[in-house]
């Protein structure tokens, strides 16, 4: 069994109706909102390869969805804190987003 196939795998919509399926690497919890780091999977084996940090949110409804980050002190901040957790078991690309 691969480690893709032992996380978690979502599938994300992009606004042109492309899906595309994601690794959940890890996660880490910022200022009481909850952040999480994915691969795509074509790319989760890769020797190096970029990942893309995503915060959870919750609709009105309370239904939870994935939203970009647009502030860079809050990306910045969960990006070092999702480093330091990941460290040891992957290699960084400076370029991540």
């Amino acid at each position: 069994m691969s480690e893709a196939e032992r996380d978690e795998i979502i599938t994300l919509t992009d606004e042109d109706g492309n899906e595309t399926d994601y690794v959940v690497i890890d996660g880490v919890e910022y200022n009481g909102k909850d952040y999480l780091a994915l691969v795509e999977e074509e790319h989760y084996n890769d020797e190096t390869c970029e990942f893309t940090i995503l915060r959870v949110d919750e609709s009105e409804n309370e239904e939870a969805f994935l939203a970009t980050i647009e502030d860079e002190e809050e990306f910045n901040r969960v990006l070092e804190l999702l480093e330091e957790k990941l460290d040891d078991e992957y290699d960084f690309d400076d370029d991540a987003e």
